[in-house]
């Protein structure tokens, strides 16, 4: 083996040891007002199987329903350790929003045009990848203002892909990219099995760009953060 193949053998395995990958600019949200909504096209996805058996909080549900999915994303995301971001369903009724849940921020229609994400499944074919959909975040001026998820309805028919490719592509809504590294992250596409939930890379990317504690943020993001477990 010459001296340029070993160059870049080891280039290589350095780079598949790299932990979460963000893109620049960040949603608008602060410990003190950190809440994103979450939007759906009404009527446009239906699970048709719960085909997810391992240890994960849909296990076993009869009679899943999209929104109970959804739901289960959203919580996954709020019990990210060490970051302040939070998520809520956007309130059916705008002009009558209700209290808003522990630690969330009030909602104002104001407050939610440039904190929303919408999520819609369709009969159209997207420009999608390995996971099935994709995410088109919209910045003004270096921040992200909304993100807009596009899958087809067959995406949602089974709890297993629908689980991952919502946890994914609100992933990219957020600034993580696919790191190269398969087994830690939920936003890799290098893997054998399906990962539903957040992993310690994600832990990581999330925490670095919403970071709890501003020590967070001054990790380095190529790197990478190890040991971290979900909020209690």
């Amino acid at each position: 083996m010459n001296k340029l193949t070993k160059f870049f053998t080891w280039l290589f395995i350095l780079l598949m040891s790299f932990g979460f990958r963000v893109f620049p600019g960040k949603w608008d949200v602060s410990k003190s007002d950190p809440t994103i909504w979450i939007k759906l096209c009404s009527g446009s996805a239906i699970v048709e199987e719960n085909d997810i058996t391992e240890n994960d909080p849909l296990a076993g549900i009869s009679g899943l329903t999209f929104n109970q999915v959804i739901q289960s994303v959203i919580d996954d995301y709020n019990n990210v350790p060490s970051s302040y971001l939070r998520l809520a369903l956007y309130p059916s009724d705008p002009n009558n929003p209700g209290t808003p849940a522990a630690g969330d921020s009030s909602f104002t229609t104001a407050l939610a045009e440039k904190r929303t994400i919408e999520i819609c499944f369709g009969e159209t074919n997207p420009t999608a990848g390995i996971s099935g959909g994709y995410a088109q975040p919209k910045y003004e001026g270096g921040n992200l203002i909304g993100c807009n998820i596009q899958a087809k309805s067959e995406y949602a028919k089974k709890a297993k892909f629908l689980t991952h490719l919502l946890t994914h592509e609100l992933g990219h809504c957020f600034g993580l990219m696919h790191p190269q590294e398969g087994t830690k992250s939920v936003m890799s596409y290098f893997y054998k099995d399906l990962i539903l939930r957040l992993k310690n890379d994600d832990y990581a990317g999330l925490s670095y760009k919403y970071p709890e504690d501003d020590e967070y943020s001054k990790e380095s993001y190529t790197m990478g953060l190890s040991g971290c477990s979900p909020k209690n």
